[in-house]
């Protein structure tokens, strides 16, 4: 008897099967593609272009296996419930990385010793460019070295021994922010920190650096509520961050147009840009090679030369306080070899590297030859 019914069970589950697949394939035909994948952050792989060649070495089939995963349709309901998987059921502590404790989302990375290496003589190289200028370089600890659980990753031990083995000119100065920072001091469900929590760091860079951050003409303002990019890469129904900020009607703002290399006037706070895929980019409009933040009320003619990453986007405008300019370099965007058209260091006045492990453990793309 079950001899007898084994053919048709195998032709049923075949069936069933294939109505699967063809299913899902002609609703990735019917559905619209998808122009971005807002919870990722980023565009959707397009459809690989075909020919004998790209087919025989294999590259349209690895293209169009990124162009199929893309617009798999529910992808984002596939992928939460594999988050569901990952972190309810088989009660891992991460998946690839991403972890969930009780002050939010975030993220553990190990330390790149060869990039930290090669991030230390970069440094030397500008700061011998620059010349006349008091030098201070700091390194912004990720958000997991503040977790409740012991995570593995970007350790500061590891990064101190590393300090001792890659050893920066004595006459620079080190900022170590470790214990300026805790948990609460970064967005819930983003990497990065939160401006308004940043008052114990503002004092360690003024007693470091010797200079007078004043808030007194500042004012907090909450713009409104955002997922930050863990969020999107977790999938998972997460609780928003309010997105709060610090105004001064003294600043203003100059931003080198990548297209024209000319400075143009911009805003400190760009509302647009926070419902753009980044909300972080409301502070500063985001990644950009040059910006002139000036100070009109400012009683000093130091200027400040920031060299940074996207974390100083927030800072910056609270920095601006204790000077007439804040140069904000990233020279990810721009070479610095360019840099010397737009920015003349200013002796007496002070430059400072501000890097997190975004650019700790891919020095590489800094633009210095």
């Amino acid at each position: 008897m079950n001899d007898t019914n084994d053919p048709l069970r195998s032709i049923l589950v075949v069936s069933i099967f294939a109505a699967f697949l063809g299913g899902f394939f002609l609703l990735s035909v019917l559905m619209p593609t998808p122009t971005i994948l807002s919870g990722e952050r980023r565009y959707p792989a397009r459809f690989p272009p075909l020919s004998v060649e790209s087919v025989l070495s294999g590259a349209f089939m690895d293209r169009f296996d990124r162009f199929a995963a893309d617009n798999f349709p529910f992808r984002d309901n596939f992928r939460g419930a594999n988050s569901r998987m990952v972190f309810g059921i088989y009660r891992q502590f991460d998946k690839k990385g991403l972890y969930i404790d009780k002050h939010g989302i975030g993220e553990f990375n190990e330390i790149n010793h060869s990039s930290f290496s090669q991030l230390t003589e970069k440094i030397e190289t500008i700061s011998e460019a620059m010349g006349g200028v008091n030098v201070y370089y700091a390194y912004i600890p990720d958000k997991s070295i503040y977790s409740t659980e012991e995570l593995p990753g970007f350790d500061m031990d590891t990064l101190t021994q590393l300090m001792k083995e890659y050893p920066m000119p004595e006459d620079y100065c080190f900022i170590e922010l470790t214990a300026a920072l805790d948990a609460d001091s970064f967005y819930s469900t983003d990497l990065h920190w939160n401006q308004v929590m940043l008052g114990a760091v503002l004092r360690k860079l003024e007693l470091s650096m010797g200079i007078d951050v004043d808030l007194s003409n500042y004012a907090e303002v909450c713009f409104g509520e955002f997922e930050g990019v863990y969020s999107g890469q977790v999938a998972l129904p997460t609780k928003p961050d309010s997105l709060r900020y610090l105004i001064n009607p003294s600043l203003s703002a100059m931003y080198l147009n990548e297209k024209t290399m000319e400075l143009e006037i911009g805003s400190v706070y760009n509302g647009e840009k926070f419902f753009d895929l980044d909300p972080y980019d409301f502070f500063l409009s985001g990644a950009q090679p040059l910006i002139i933040l000036e100070n009109a009320e400012s009683t000093s003619d130091k200027e400040l030369y920031l060299f940074r990453d996207s974390f100083s986007s927030s800072l910056a405008p609270l920095l601006a306080s204790a000077y007439s300019k804040v140069y904000l370099i990233d020279l990810r965007y721009i070479d610095m070899r360019i840099l010397s058209r737009y920015v003349s260091f200013k002796e007496g006045s002070d430059a400072i590297f501000l890097y997190s492990s975004l650019i700790i453990n891919n020095s590489g793309i800094l633009q210095v030859y």
